[in-house]
Formats: structure tokens, sequence, C-alpha cells
């Protein structure tokens, strides 16, 4: 199932990049991204309906990472397809405030989903197999959305927090349109046209220790600057959010084992591919 996943976001990708670099504009660009967002979720749910999940662990790693990532991006692209159709006529002063009202629009849903966006943020799992399998409904959640009634493709917290994630997004990129308003000699105020390549595909836990490791090392710009920022660049780079890597960094200082267990097998996978790379050249 990871394996389908994977190929599937990577035909995803390739694809929007396509259409970034060939849409007339960007209302065209945020329609053409959305049904191509939907053919890839229509494909993967002709897929999950004929599969069997292993168990519970693996229902809740569907609905809680692989689908909201396919998912986030049809709502984001379908948001950003409705501001600028209805962005108004008008000065910069009058665009801004009208994307600010976006944005206030987006604050009031993380306010009416509070404690699940704390739980989100959080990374935690405790309420995982309450929330992110097809028998949550006993949370008396009401749908919110009618993209895909199957029974067998549906979790109505798994939509939430791919709406979350879009709204995330939506929130950078109006507040990339703002920046480039008020400063309208600046590079392109779509962040689309320079959308990262590459995917983390490991934990974010793993990311901050490594995001650490590396500014404490001063291995970049001599350890000047701040760390924040160079999370906020590898979070770009990477197309992730770590969400919020100070508490995660408090957590990595009072682990009970190895404190940094990422850097420890990081090591360990480089040797094992050098002691490969040897026994193949001895061959």
């Amino acid at each position: 199932m990871k394996a389908y996943a994977n190929q599937e976001w990577i035909k995803l990708q390739q694809a929007l990049e396509e259409i970034a670099t060939t849409a007339k504009n960007r209302m065209h660009q945020a329609e053409r991204s959305y049904y191509c967002a939907q053919e890839t979720l229509q494909r993967i749910k002709e897929y999950i309906v004929g599969y069997d999940f292993s168990g519970e662990d693996e229902e809740v790693y569907f609905f809680k990472e692989i689908k909201p990532l396919f998912l986030n991006e049809l709502i984001f692209h379908m948001k950003v397809f409705y501001v600028e159709a209805d962005k108004p006529i008008g000065n910069a002063d009058k665009v801004t405030a009208y994307y600010n009202q976006v944005m206030e629009h987006t604050a009031a849903y993380f306010e009416r989903n509070h404690s699940f966006y704390i739980y989100y943020h959080m990374e935690r799992t405790d309420l995982d197999r309450t929330y992110f399998t097809r028998t949550s409904e006993k949370l008396e959640l009401l749908p919110e959305y009618s993209l895909d009634n199957d029974p067998k493709f549906s979790n109505a917290y798994s939509y939430r927090l791919a709406k979350m994630q879009a709204y995330e997004r939506l929130n950078n990129y109006l507040q990339n349109c703002i920046y480039h308003l008020e400063h309208p000699g600046a590079f392109t105020a779509d962040p689309q046209k320079n959308k990262p390549r590459n995917l983390w595909t490991d934990t974010k836990a793993a990311l901050i220790e490594l995001a650490y490791a590396i500014h404490s090392r001063g291995a970049v710009n001599h350890g000047q600057g701040d760390v924040k920022q160079f999370i906020t660049d590898l979070e770009a780079f990477f197309n992730v959010q770590v969400g919020n890597f100070y508490r995660t960094f408090q957590g990595m200082r009072i682990r009970k084992k190895s404190r940094t267990p990422f850097l420890d097998t990081l090591k360990e996978s480089l040797e094992n591919r050098m002691d490969d790379s040897d026994l193949n050249y001895s061959n």
C-alpha cells in the first residue's frame, strides 16, 4: 500500500509541476491542479476499496498520513481557485483587506476545531484509533463533504486533518501575496512556481533532530542565524511542516535511551552503504 501511494504521489507532483509551468494564470493553474488531484484520489479510492488493511495500524496510517497528503492538495487548489476568482478589482489596500478576510475565515475554522488542531500539532497518537479508523463515526462528527461517500474510503477526521493542512498552506499563500503587494519589486508571489521537488518521508522529529544538529555544528552560515528560520527553510525544501519544533527539542533532551536516535541510525545507514559498496567492488 505504501509503495502504491508513493508512486501516485510522485506522479501527482510531476503533473502539478507541469501544470505550474504551462498554466495561463494562477486561477487556471488552480483549476487544472484541482482536477489532477481529484483524478489521483479516484485512483487511490479504487485501490483502497479493493484492499484489505493488515490491521488497525495500517488503517490509521492510511487515513492519518496518506489520504490527507493527497486530499489537502485537492482542497488547497480548490480554495486558491475561489480566492482568485472572488478577488476584488482595486488597489493594493483593497486586495490586502480581502486576503486578510480570507485568513480570518481559516482562523475561525481552526478555532472551531481547536482540540483536534492541538492534537494534530502536538503529534499525539493516543487517540489515533478513535480518530483515524472507519469506525470513528462513533464520535458523532457530522460529515462536511461529499467527495467520497464510500464507507470503505471515508473518514471524517482524515478529511478534517487534510483541510487543516490545506488551510495552513492557503495562509502561507495569502501571506506571500500580501508581501508582494507591499513589495511590488520582489520575486514571484506564487509559491507554486518554486514548489520543492523533495518530500521528507521520515518522521518530523527526525528532521528537527537533524536541523538542530546542523545548526549546533555551525555547518550552515557558521552557525549564525535563528534556528527557527533554518527549520523554516528545511520545511520549504522538504515540503513538510514540523509543527512545534521547540517542544519536540525539549522532549529530545529527556529521552531515556539515546537522545539522537535519528543521527545514530543515519551514521549506521551510511556505514552500511559503504560496506555494501566495498563488497560489490571487491567482487
